[in-house]
Formats: structure tokens, sequence, C-alpha cells
């Protein structure tokens, strides 16, 4: 009898992994879409990279005009990003896509416990001489 709850215990617990997804880094579904064939999470931390790049080019802002930093994005892919305003969110989209096609999130350790939540952004002139979203924090009572 204890042999076979032990036998049972066994697949159980063999059942349990294999319906958890357990994911390395060596082979997998990621490095799907463009992310030069590598794999697992390998292929996800160049599409978080990718993403990083896009999401500067995406606080992009003109100071002079109007309606700047209107529209709200993530600024990490996953489940560890949080709020922040950009100007143009157009070419933002396609790494959420690769993202969810390399199934990143099975690889991805969530550490984000609270994110602080922009309530809006305005365009800051940079040393560099452009000029990038800004997101601002309002002070609630």
């Amino acid at each position: 009898m204890r042999a076979s709850t032990l036998r049972r215990l066994g697949i159980a617990a063999l059942l349990l992994a294999a319906s958890c997804g357990t994911v390395t880094s060596s082979g997998g579904t990621g490095g799907a879409n463009g992310t030069g064939g590598q794999g697992g999470s390998a292929g996800c931390a160049k599409i978080q990279s990718d993403y990083q790049a896009a999401l500067t080019a995406a606080r992009a802002c003109s100071p002079a005009a109007t309606n700047q930093c209107q529209k709200k994005v993530s600024n990490a892919l996953g489940c560890n990003g949080c709020p922040t305003f950009v100007n143009d969110d157009s070419n933002l989209g396609q790494f959420s896509n690769e993202w969810s096609q390399g199934n990143c999130d099975q690889t991805q350790a969530c550490t984000n416990l609270a994110c602080a939540s922009p309530k809006l952004a305005i365009c800051e002139v940079n040393d560099a001489g452009g000029a990038l979203c800004v997101d601002g924090l309002v002070a609630t009572p």
C-alpha cells in the first residue's frame, strides 16, 4: 500500500511538472519571428531589447507641437512592464506579437510587485538636442 501511494505521488508530481510548462533556455519555441534563430530565453531577451530601442524612438516628440506624449504603453514586454507614455506607438505592437508567438511569458520571472502609474507626460528637450516624453506622476491627497 505504501509503495503504491508513493508511486501515485510520483506520477502526480510528473504530471504537475508537465502541466506547468517547465521551460529551459535550450531549444523551445522562443526565438521565432526575426530573433536571429535564438531559442528560448535568449530569443526573448532579444525581443525585449529590440522593444526597448523602439520604445526610446516612440518617446521622441516635438515640444512646440500639440497633443504630444498622449499614448500609454508598457515600458517592458510581459509581466514586468509598467505604464509609460510615448508620442507614437505605431511600431510597438509588432514586439508584443513576437513576444506572444515566442512563448516568452513562460521564460520570464515576474519580479514587479507594484508600478508607479503616470497620469500624464510632457515633451522635454534633452541635452542631446532632441526631445522625449517624460512621465509625470500626479500626487494624490
